[in-house]
């Protein structure tokens, strides 16, 4: 919690703002260790790459979410509640694509609901980048973020079921912990270092680019949830439970 919240006050240090980021994200992350899964941060091939992945997806979803409206009213002169409304479409998308998951059950196995979840938010926030850089229509970016809503309800609750599916009776509920950890972590890290970004290229006059580093930067960790997806998967030899922390 210190680490970021050194982190979000490292914007107002100009001069040595950048160490102090630097060094907040690194403290923030040996701290995380001993709260999730060993393995996690490597991205071990089971439950340390669920947990892992619950934590980028956050970070790229909300990272990019919280700067739609923003760019809405800013560049497309939106009202703020009709801006409000292009969130509203991606939480109606994310109940969808987790009723769909749902009903399809074992015929959409974990790890693809997990990798079609993953391409669909990253395809989504590509496409906001695009709109940012090109000024494409507001449609385009609403649209996305409807899709973006539809990725996340696909993966998220699948990779719930996994963690569950992954523990033991003895440390599921550490692992459980680690999942909400992972996930609360991820937003907040990545929150912050957007907000660091947009700052900086607001400084330099240039408001369009601070938007466009935003989604670039959300992009990058969606890219990151689509590389480290198919690894949700546990090995053959120790698809069992209780490969985490023995912890309760």
């Amino acid at each position: 919690a210190l680490a970021v919240l050194g982190l979000n006050l490292s914007v107002r240090l100009p001069v040595a703002g950048g160490v102090v980021a630097v060094a907040a994200v690194a403290v923030a992350l040996i701290a995380v260790r001993p709260l999730v899964p060993q393995g996690t941060l490597t991205a071990q091939r089971g439950l340390p790459s669920v947990i892992l992945t619950r934590g980028l997806a956050a970070a790229s979803f909300f990272g990019a979410e919280v700067y739609l409206p923003y760019l809405l009213v800013e560049r497309y002169s939106f009202t703020p509640t009709f801006a409000g409304l292009t969130l509203t479409g991606g939480a109606v998308a994310w109940a969808a694509g987790s009723a769909v998951q749902g009903r399809l059950g074992e015929r959409l196995d974990h790890r693809r609901a997990v990798r079609i979840g993953a391409a669909l938010v990253l395809a989504a926030i590509a496409l906001v980048l695009v709109t940012t850089v090109l000024g494409w229509p507001a449609v385009v970016a609403i649209a996305a973020w409807v899709l973006a809503g539809g990725g996340m309800g696909l993966m998220y609750a699948r990779l719930s079921v996994m963690t569950l599916g992954l523990s033991s009776k003895q440390n599921e509920g550490f692992n459980s912990s680690a999942m909400s950890i992972s996930d609360s972590l991820g937003g907040a890290l990545s929150l912050a270092t957007t907000g660091i970004v947009f700052s900086a290229f607001t400084t330099a006059g240039a408001l369009a680019a601070s938007f466009a580093g935003v989604f670039a930067l959300t992009a990058v960790i969606a890219a990151a949830v689509v590389v480290v997806a198919p690894r949700v998967a546990a090995p053959q030899a120790s698809a069992r439970p209780g490969r985490g922390r023995s912890k309760g």
